[in-house]
């Protein structure tokens, strides 16, 4: 895996088959109870490292962090989910006023595109409500399993933000 990371840098994550090199961190996830689905790589560079790679909130991410349950939601480039949308801007203002998960990040294709989510939880309670994910009115997300060397302890959540800005980072990104 890469070194550290400058900072400014942009956070970018990808599932992919296998763990790449050139990652700056990454886990083996596996369906909840089940079969490997891949593996969650994340890169700081100030532009896209590969293709399918997508923009995470760099707080949500920890190289040391420890194993963690997820809902995990990607979304197609091609299905072409605006964050405008009203159903990204009801799950934010859900993840914001329960507070109920540790780490909570968008994934975005670019500036305008939604490209998923990524909320996780270590203790029983918090994989208990994953399975609510807010989310989930935009996709069908799947209960995943993270292993250690990629998720923070926790994401701390701004004040509610509606409407975009101009920025290019994911939500809750301080800019965003």
């Amino acid at each position: 895996m890469a070194e550290g990371g400058e900072a400014g840098e942009t956070a970018w994550a990808a599932l992919v088959d296998a763990p790449p090199t050139d990652a700056w961190a990454v886990a083996p996830v596996s369906a909840t109870g089940g079969s490997q689905l891949g593996f969650l790589a994340a890169w700081l560079s100030p532009r896209r490292p590969r293709a399918e790679a997508m923009r995470i909130y760099r707080a949500a991410l920890d190289p040391g962090g420890a194993p963690a349950s997820a809902s995990l939601l990607l979304v197609p480039k091609e299905r072409r989910v605006l964050f405008d949308d009203p159903a990204v801007q009801q799950a934010r203002r859900i993840a914001i006023g329960e507070d109920r998960f540790p780490v909570v990040t968008t994934l975005s294709h670019d500036a305008s595109l939604f490209a998923g989510s990524l909320l996780a939880g270590r203790d029983e309670e918090a994989r208990m409500w994953l399975r609510d994910d807010p989310f989930s009115v935009v996709g069908e997300p799947r209960l995943v399993e993270v292993g250690a060397g990629l998720l923070a302890t926790a994401t701390a959540l701004p004040q509610p933000v509606i409407e975009r800005f101009g920025s290019a980072q994911p939500w809750p990104g301080s800019r965003f």
